[in-house]
């Protein structure tokens, strides 16, 4: 059985934010592994892999979703999405820097590491991923 089925410019966005969310959730398990290995770091009460994976999934396709809303109501929307994108980014990079998880400044360090490196990770799967799927057609 063949069915011939159009995607809607929503479940476009929706699913190119699902993609985005699945892309970023594998990059920052490995991230997240590759780091602890290296440096040492474990700490995971608030960043593990189920966190990861939960976290990273549904912020990337409430990204997909407000990329729908962007693209469908805003004129240039993709663009000003992607540069909202960069903002948050940069944004929360800073405010990053300024949390403080132990008392014991190497682990707090190392911490801002791996939060800082997850939501680049998470921000060029959304700015990038979400995007391109959107526009073009994957078979």
């Amino acid at each position: 059985m063949e069915f011939e089925y159009e995607q809607t410019e929503f479940s476009k966005s929706l699913l190119a934010g699902l993609f985005a969310g699945i892309t970023a959730t594998v990059l920052c398990l490995l991230y997240n592994a590759i780091i602890r290995y290296s440096i040492g770091f474990h700490l995971s009460e608030m960043i593990n892999v189920s966190t990861i994976i939960f976290a990273m999934l549904i912020l990337a396709t409430l990204a997909g979703i407000v990329y729908y809303f962007f693209r469908h109501y805003i004129k240039k929307g993709g663009l000003i999405f992607q540069a909202l994108s960069v903002l948050i980014t940069v944004l929360l990079v800073i405010g990053t820097q300024s949390v403080q998880r132990s008392s014991i400044p190497s682990l707090t360090i190392e911490f801002r590491e791996l939060l800082t490196g997850i939501i680049i990770i998470t921000a060029l799967c959304v700015v990038f991923i979400i995007p391109y799927l959107y526009k073009h057609e994957i078979v």
